[in-house]
């Protein structure tokens, strides 16, 4: 029964190479050598390990944070007041609109071509 498993390893892995792109793979993989490292290096180390009360505190993000308006009680939370419509993304020149548009209202003619 082992070598069923060992066979449709093999065929996972031949399949991956096969269909990952290698940038992908190579994240991939300095991942997973990074947790396996993080994990080896933390085994033997229970009885060096800090308390959690005494470990350092962290940093703050240095990150400019936009400011969002406070409501009538004084908290801090999400609101349609601070929501901005973006603009489009894509414009369409009105030439091409109005080909789209032509196109949208027949579509069986468009589609007997």
């Amino acid at each position: 029964m082992k070598w069923v498993f060992t066979i449709l390893l093999a065929g996972g892995l031949a399949y991956a190479v096969s269909s990952v792109p290698p940038r992908t793979a190579a994240r991939i993989a300095a991942r997973a050598l990074r947790a396996s490292w993080d994990w080896v290096a933390t085994v033997g180390a229970k009885a060096t390990r800090e308390d959690p009360a005494r470990a350092p505190a962290r940093r703050a993000s240095r990150k400019a944070q936009a400011a969002s308006p406070q409501s009538e009680t004084g908290r801090r939370g999400a609101s349609r007041e601070g929501i901005v419509p973006q603009p489009p993304k894509e414009t369409l020149h009105p030439a091409d609109r109005a080909a789209l548009d032509s196109l949208l209202a027949e579509p069986a003619r468009a589609e007997s071509r």
